[in-house]
């Protein structure tokens, strides 16, 4: 609609982010515009265009106008109380009824029994139940955006679910981006204050932090759905874990004689994903991935090599080293791509 408005009617909106209910918004200025000139409640603005020698009109709503101010504030705090409202109905909701985003089974009881399934089965998080409103309506239109084989995360769109679901987990997707709008009008600290959203917010909670350490007052801490820290990986062979992948191979290279890099460098995605799955089951096992030698002490038995840069494609050349030997396992993807690879599907087990 706003495109429709700057381009046939030269109509532009300011501050979009203080109107909570853009319909009503616009209905109360149609009318307006409809029963009187348009220049009593517009502003205009002459905007001079280098093709065009005589300026153009525009027309400009915004709060500089104690009607256009006083209209959002008014929704604002009318939503606010609808939002509440809701909210608390599905607090006390017990009979809800709705089927998983990803697998077949129908949950029942209220909105906790959903948020459970969903990390407890598909490590998959909406944030804290009480952090949500709307809550059908979410997750009907994450259903909506996946049926559209649209990822949830990056938002590029795949040619079918299957490859969608592949993308989803080699890329560790299964969650939702923080920075899409799209979803704020389901988390209630977008309404907390008057055009301020959940960004804003913690921008604002930092700048106090900074304040606060500095004048050694104490640092409040305070509940967030959508913070999030790197994911960190761990150790082919032993317990460190690191955020970014080439620190991991230096430590590897360095502590363990292992040159996953020179091991890596001339096979495709999914033979990488073999050799990492193989080398972590036998790592598992107590049993070197090189020489099958069983050891109490790995990490000793591996300085006894010289640097491995090679495996033997014969080694992990099994299908079932497809299947992460690590819960979560971040190394995969880290991983490169290779342009042409032929994407093999391999199907979840539905809980």
């Amino acid at each position: 609609i706003l495109p429709h408005l700057l381009s046939e009617h030269k109509i532009v909106i300011a501050s979009i982010e203080t109107i909570y209910d853009l319909p009503r918004y616009l209905v109360y200025w149609r009318n307006k515009v409809f029963s009187h000139n348009l220049p009593e409640h517009l502003h205009g603005i002459n905007v001079h265009k280098d093709d065009i020698e005589k300026p153009e009109l525009f027309y400009m709503l915004n709060d500089s106008s104690e009607e256009d101010k006083t209209l959002r504030y008014k929704i604002y705090h009318e939503t606010l109380d609808q939002v509440l409202l809701q909210q608390q109905k599905e607090r006390e909701c017990s009979d809800l009824s709705i089927s998983c985003l990803f697998c077949p089974e129908i949950l029942k009881g209220n909105r906790i029994i959903l948020s459970e399934h969903l990390y407890n089965e598909h490590s998959f998080t909406l944030g804290h139940p009480d952090n949500l409103v709307y809550t059908v309506e979410f997750i009907e239109k994450l259903r909506n955006k996946m049926a559209r084989a649209e990822c949830l995360y990056c938002d590029k769109t795949f040619k079918n679910y299957k490859t969608l679901r592949e993308h989803m987990r080699k890329k560790l997707h299964k969650k939702l981006n923080p920075s899409n709008t799209e979803f704020d009008k389901y988390y209630i600290i977008n309404y907390r204050e008057f055009g301020k959203t959940w960004k804003t917010l913690n921008n604002e909670k930092d700048d106090n932090d900074v304040h606060s350490s500095r004048t050694g007052s104490p640092v409040d801490e305070e509940w967030s759905d959508w913070e999030e820290s790197a994911p960190a990986m761990k150790c082919l062979v032993c317990s460190v874990v690191y955020t970014r992948f080439i620190t991991m191979k230096q430590h590897m290279r360095t502590q363990h004689r292992i040159d996953l890099e020179a091991m890596c460098a001339d096979l495709s995605y999914y033979k990488q994903v073999k050799l990492i799955n193989y080398i972590r089951y036998l790592v598992s096992d107590s049993q070197c991935p090189f020489c099958n030698e069983s050891c109490t002490d790995l990490s000793e038995h591996l300085l006894t090599h010289p640097v491995m840069t090679t495996l033997s494609h014969d080694r992990y050349n099994d299908d079932r080293y497809l299947f992460p030997a690590l819960d979560d396992d971040f190394m995969l993807c880290c991983l490169k791509d290779v342009e042409g690879e032929e994407v093999v599907v391999i199907p979840e087990e539905v809980t």
